[in-house]
């Protein structure tokens, strides 16, 4: 099949996605912006990203940033053309709101990923053009794909549950987990936003620093939630965007990673730290309690008590349990078995258009048969 994939935000994740189909003899171009937003501002990863993905065979379609700049018009119109000719099976879509976007791929069979069905506290307000076209690419979307079961029934308020699937966060995990670090140390890491709770992990750890005065916390990461990091010689704040290739030396001194979230859909940190065999501890919210692979890893949101519970609990879990994160990571998580399903559910689209329109081609057959059947 000939598949796209349409990105705004999200690319880090919709390259890897495609990269995935490619290696299952697709063939798959992104369709995405120009900015680096997504990269704190590095266009050298996101450039990076996308060499990766042509040696693997994808193709590159990149609109200009400014949406309102009359010299995107003629690339756009480029590009519409170019899919044209390319004549793409499935566009798959992950959910933004740029208008060119919606634009250039109308008329294709169309996949949307929603990766957050509920809005975050403190989300951007968007604007009135902004959230039209979030709006059309809900109603114009043939399949809807989300990455958990509780997300599912969130996204069922908005569209017809019958075409939701669920196919989990892809992932690529390693072949051996990380050892465990010598010093006890929990790790959150990712955009400090307050529904991350930073809070919540603040004041759990200083239940565990009652009875284990020696571990330590390590915050990494940009956002309004850093405030909350208290200055202690046991407590390490990165106050910046992570780099992709900062991320496995931040992994090999965390005992734990922690997503003490006080609202949540999913999380790819998470995905991350288990895909190098890293547990994770995680809220009772959305598709969270997925990553764990057992449910003492799992506590009560925002009840710093049990959270502080659990880390202590799996603060020194060895290569046994870390061989059996790992194990889960690449049974239910790995971008080959996202792959596999997104095929499926491309197929079963492909198929149902067919039949859809073999149903309305006998129809109009039959109604002109009885037309011209009647007695003059």
């Amino acid at each position: 099949m000939r598949v796209l994939i349409v990105c705004d935000f999200f690319l880090k994740y919709g390259a890897q996605q495609a990269r995935s189909l490619a290696r299952m003899n697709h063939e798959v171009a992104i369709l995405c912006r120009s900015h680096a937003f997504e990269f704190g501002g590095h266009s050298g990863e996101r450039d990076e990203l996308l060499a990766r993905a042509g040696d693997d065979g994808v193709g590159l379609f990149v609109v200009p940033d400014s949406i309102r700049s009359l010299r995107a018009v003629p690339t756009v119109l480029e590009i519409r053309r170019a899919l044209r000719r390319w004549r793409p099976d499935v566009v798959h879509v992950h959910r933004n709101h740029d208008p060119r976007l919606l634009a250039v791929t109308a008329g294709y069979r169309t996949v949307l990923t929603v990766h957050d069905p509920v809005d975050h506290p403190g989300a951007v307000v968007l604007k009135r053009w902004e959230n039209r076209a979030e709006a059309q690419w809900l109603r114009r979307a043939d399949r809807y794909v989300v990455h958990g079961p509780t997300l599912a029934e969130e996204l069922a308020s908005q569209v017809d549950p019958r075409r939701i699937a669920v196919i989990p966060h892809g992932v690529s995990p390693r072949s051996e987990p990380l050892a465990r670090p010598r010093s006890p140390t929990v790790l959150l890491f990712g955009r400090l936003e307050d529904y991350k709770g930073v809070r919540v992990l603040v004041e759990a750890t200083r239940l565990v620093w009652e009875r284990r005065p020696d571990v330590r916390l390590v915050v990494a990461g940009k956002g309004p939630a850093a405030r909350h990091v208290p200055e202690d010689r046991r407590v390490s704040l990165i106050p910046r965007y992570i780099a992709e290739n900062e991320v496995d030396e931040l992994f090999a001194e965390a005992s734990l990673v922690a997503l003490p979230y006080t609202q949540a859909s999913q999380s790819g940190v998470g995905v991350l730290a288990i895909a190098a065999g890293v547990p994770v501890v995680v809220s009772r919210l959305g598709a969270l309690p997925e990553l764990a692979y057992e449910p003492s890893f799992t506590f009560e949101p925002g009840n710093a008590a049990a959270l502080a519970d659990t880390i202590l609990r799996h603060l020194h879990d060895g290569p046994q349990v870390r061989g059996a994160v790992l194990r889960h990571a690449q049974s239910h998580f790995s971008w080959d078995h996202a792959a596999q399903l997104s095929t499926q559910l491309y197929r079963g689209l492909i198929a149902q258009n067919a039949h859809d329109a073999n149903y309305a081609s006998d129809r109009s057959a039959r109604r002109l048969t009885s037309f011209n059947e009647r007695p003059l």
